[in-house]
């Protein structure tokens, strides 16, 4: 009786460690402006589905495709269409799973309320915008200021680029910029900045896609947690997106 003891504990660890390495595991890529509702969401998945282990890796949407050219991720979420349209043409996202989560719009902020947002780099001496190559509000933002024969002006302005929507915000929040352009759901956290919307002619208005991988590890469970998402809006309009 005391040698079938001491088995069952030499045993036990090695049993614990098995059962512990068990767990299904996702990548997701996602754009950094949807960290807040994307991690209450991957919180609500993982307690109904404790087997599964959500990794989410945060950046701008650029970055993002970047990582997936070398065969990383589960599931693609960037921040506006053209991402997921670039990754379906290079055979990186299968486009039977391609689904809108949300969408968001562009917005202009700024420290001074703008009167006629073709001249607001007028009353904005400290202009930051997003590297167009790094993030979508990046491209959203240089495709605005082309259509409206801006982005050339506003050059001498523009004291700061990021790679992310997020890293925007921050400099938006710690009062080192005076204007920028970031998605309508992030200018509910600035207080003492005018919002002005852009005339709907020249868009700004962003589909949020979501797609499963072609080499994805596990297709099936990346398709059910898109699935989730995707009964998960609720959650994202809740954060201020359309």
């Amino acid at each position: 009786m005391g040698k079938k003891f001491l088995i069952l504990l030499i045993s036990l660890p090695s049993l614990l460690l098995t059962s512990c390495g068990d767990k299904k595991e996702l990548t997701v890529l996602a754009a950094a402006g949807l960290k807040e509702p994307f991690s209450q969401a991957v919180e609500s998945y993982e307690k109904k589905h404790p087997e599964v282990d959500i990794k989410v890796v945060y950046a701008g949407s650029g970055s993002l495709l970047v990582k997936l050219k070398n065969r990383l991720g589960d599931l693609y979420i960037p921040a506006a269409g053209s991402y997921i349209k670039t990754a379906v043409g290079e055979g990186l996202v299968d486009p039977q799973t391609v689904r809108v989560l949300a969408y968001h719009r562009a917005v202009l902020v700024s420290k001074k309320p703008i009167e006629d947002i073709y001249s607001f780099y007028n009353v904005c001496p400290r202009i930051g915008i997003s590297d167009p190559k790094e993030a979508a509000i990046g491209r959203v933002t240089y495709e605005l200021l082309t259509k409206m024969g801006l982005w050339e002006k506003i050059q001498p302005k523009v004291v700061v680029k990021t790679s992310t929507v997020n890293q925007l915000l921050l400099y938006l929040q710690n009062g080192q910029i005076d204007c920028a352009i970031i998605w309508k759901e992030l200018a509910r956290k600035l207080k003492g900045f005018a919002v002005t919307e852009f005339p709907q002619r020249l868009g700004g208005l962003e589909k949020i896609p979501v797609g499963v991988t072609t080499f994805s590890s596990d297709p099936q469970l990346a398709k059910d947690f898109e699935n989730f998402l995707l009964k998960s809006r609720e959650v994202f309009r809740k954060y201020g997106f359309e």
